[in-house]
């Protein structure tokens, strides 16, 4: 029996490293459901175990993960919360290297011009200046959440995270900076709607298929000597 909570709500997502099992809540009032509570809803009902069975705790890069990994398959776990709004991610990695981040956040007013050069760099900064003024908000906390989301699944801190990640919007999300690897492969960014919610939501996964296993190779054909017809001299 799936454990309940009361006005937790689910989706699964389809995405290039899996499906990924996305929670939220909404608290009636502060403070809200901690990520690691959601978090361990979630594992329980994505293992169909008793929730009083699973623990979180973080590794030693911050981020969440179970406390007795034996007992359960590989996860990979996020957490967020911005208001009274908290969000939860859990993936079966497909590989050990995958890596899984989730952010959440929403702004009442526009950016202030401060925390644009705060937040973004100056590419950011030009590429949200293109956009029409009344989707440049919810263009900056596109960048926001998803620099968070990237920063939550390598283990960064946020200032690193503003400083050491680089977007591009268009013609969809994509990393395009890690520091100073300036061709990060394998990320995959994916905008996530709150049904009923203004915030704005994104999750960051690492994902890197392996290349596809070459045939072995055959053994080097033996020349046939050429075909001549019984009865013929050679």
């Amino acid at each position: 029996m799936l454990p309940s909570l009361s006005g937790a709500r689910h989706r699964r997502l389809a995405t290039a490293a899996g499906p990924v099992d996305l929670w939220w809540h909404v608290s009636p009032q502060r403070p809200p459901l901690r990520g690691h509570a959601l978090l361990r809803h979630a594992v329980a009902a994505r293992c169909a175990r008793p929730a009083a069975e699973v623990g979180v705790v973080r590794d030693r890069l911050g981020r969440p993960a179970l406390a007795a990994p034996e007992r359960f398959p590989p996860l990979r776990l996020s957490a967020a919360h911005s208001g009274p709004v908290t969000v939860a991610a859990v993936l079966a990695p497909p590989d050990r290297g995958a890596l899984l981040g989730i952010d959440v956040e929403h702004l009442a007013a526009p950016p202030s011009a401060h925390l644009l050069e705060f937040a973004l760099s100056a590419a950011e900064r030009a590429a949200l200046a293109e956009l029409p003024p009344v989707l440049r908000k919810s263009g900056f906390l596109s960048l926001w959440t998803a620099k968070e989301a990237v920063a939550k699944a390598l283990g960064w801190p946020l200032l690193r995270a503003l400083v050491d990640v680089e977007l591009v919007l268009r013609p969809r999300p994509a990393v395009v900076r890690l520091g100073r690897d300036r061709a990060p492969l394998g990320w995959h960014l994916l905008p996530v709607h709150l049904p009923g919610r203004p915030h704005t939501a994104t999750l960051a996964l690492h994902h890197r298929p392996r290349p596809p296993r070459l045939p072995p190779h055959l053994p080097p054909r033996r020349e046939q000597p050429p075909w001549t017809s019984p009865g013929t001299s050679p």
